[in-house]
């Protein structure tokens, strides 16, 4: 099991996170990323993280 954690403050907005996630548990309010839903639905593939070009995410496996 893992858990999605989402930095506000470094996300940038530019939504790659949201059209990136396989689980579809991040979206897009127009300005920033969010997290649809449990973070801890997340399936830790790191996909958020590797297009963010922010930094603003990380994956925790619990």
């Amino acid at each position: 099991m893992y858990m999605v954690v989402l930095d506000e403050e470094k996300c940038t907005g530019c939504d790659s996170c949201a059209e990136g996630c396989p689980a579809q548990i991040l979206g897009f309010d127009g300005t920033h990323a969010l997290i649809k839903g449990d973070s801890c639905d997340c399936m830790g593939c790191e996909a958020c993280v590797m297009v963010c070009p922010a930094g603003a995410f990380t994956v925790t496996e619990l």
